[in-house]
C-alpha cells in the first residue's frame, strides 16, 4: 500500500481524489495548507505528493526537505488550472496534471510513478 499526500485549498476537489485513491488501495493523508503538510511528511515520507498550483511555495519547502533526506526523496505531482509552470518551479515536479482532473489519468500517472520510485533501475538515467 502506497502513502500518498494531497495538498491543496481545494477540500471538495482533495475528497474526490482521496477517495479514487483509496478505491485503488492507497493510504491517503490530506493538507490544506503548508504547516500541516510539512508535519505529515516530517514522521514518515509519502510515497508521492499530488498537489494543486496554489501550494507552489510550500511544495517547494517541501522539496527542501526531500534534499535533506537523499535517497528518502517522492515524486510530486502538480495539479494546476493553468499553463504547465516553466519558471523557476518547473523542476520542482515530476508530472503535471490540467484541472479538471482526468482520475483515470492521474491514478495511471501515480502507478507509474510509484513503481518508478520503488523500481530505480527500470528508470532510464540521463
Amino acid at each position: 500500500m502506497s502513502r500518498i499526500l494531497l495538498v491543496g485549498k481545494e477540500p471538495h476537489l482533495i475528497e474526490v481524489l482521496r477517495l479514487c485513491l483509496e478505491s485503488e488501495g492507497h493510504h491517503i493523508m490530506t493538507a490544506l495548507d503548508c504547516l500541516e503538510a510539512l508535519e505529515m511528511v516530517s514522521g514518515r515520507l509519502p510515497d508521492i505528493v499530488v498537489t494543486d498550483t496554489k501550494m507552489l511555495d510550500e511544495i517547494a519547502l517541501c522539496k527542501l526537505q526531500r534534499h535533506a533526506h537523499p535517497g528518502d526523496g517522492f515524486p510530486v505531482i502538480l495539479l494546476s488550472d493553468g499553463p504547465h509552470p516553466t519558471d523557476r518551479h518547473a523542476p520542482l515536479f515530476d508530472a503535471c496534471v490540467q484541472k479538471p482532473v482526468a482520475v483515470e489519468h492521474l491514478l495511471r500517472l501515480v502507478s507509474q510513478l510509484i513503481s518508478e520510485r520503488h523500481n530505480p533501475a527500470s528508470v532510464p538515467r540521463h
